[in-house]
């Protein structure tokens, strides 16, 4: 039996089809369906999230991260939600040393970076339910002025371990490149993020 041309023909128009589809499906995208977005184009970019959990009798725990702003206009980190405790707020090192709220958030410049980090800034989770052991993970959803809510995820560390090893899981649901430290400096910084002081 011999089949026509055009039936042929449309079996393997469908068949390409059917293919591409699969490729396209097996492609990560993202945030918004937006079809390639990744850690280098996305807007905002947080990596290396982890939380020290509190020290008893306390019920306050602190979450560090590393914002990048990959764009051409600066953005304000302007609060941070989780269901982890019964309130979150952003603390910042103000010009007289001391720690505070940062009432109208944090300014991110463009192309710059914000590391919250242990002594320069942090979210303090206060009225923590239940117990934050090592290795647990705490979603949080920072909001941004411009760039709007990310959800993060953060690795419980305990004192006396190192971020490092168990922030591989930090990061922004919009990025999969891999975690980088919270380190030192936490302020906003408009050093461009390839470069390294």
């Amino acid at each position: 039996m011999r089949l026509p041309f055009a039936a042929v023909a449309a079996g393997v128009f469908v068949t390409v089809l059917g293919a591409a589809g699969l490729v396209r499906a097996a492609v990560p995208q993202g945030a918004g369906g937006s079809g390639g977005l990744t850690t280098d184009t996305a807007p905002i970019v947080v990596t290396g999230a982890y939380i020290r959990p509190p020290v008893p009798p306390t019920k306050t725990a602190a979450a560090y991260f590393v914002v990048r702003n990959t764009t051409n206009e600066p953005d304000v980190l302007q609060s941070v939600i989780t269901g982890a405790g019964s309130t979150a707020a952003l603390h910042t090192i103000q010009p007289d040393g001391s720690m505070a709220v940062a009432a109208t958030g944090v300014p991110i410049p463009a192309h710059g970076t914000l590391r919250l980090s242990p002594g320069t800034g942090h979210v303090m989770i206060e009225g923590i339910y239940g117990k934050l052991t090592g290795g647990q993970t705490v979603n949080m959803t920072l909001q941004f002025r411009d760039a709007g809510p990310i959800e993060v995820t953060a690795t419980v560390v305990p004192f006396g371990q190192s971020p490092t090893a168990a922030s591989s899981s930090g990061t922004s649901s919009s990025s999969t490149s891999s975690s980088t430290p919270a380190t030192p400096p936490a302020t906003p910084s408009s050093t461009p993020s390839g470069a390294h002081s």
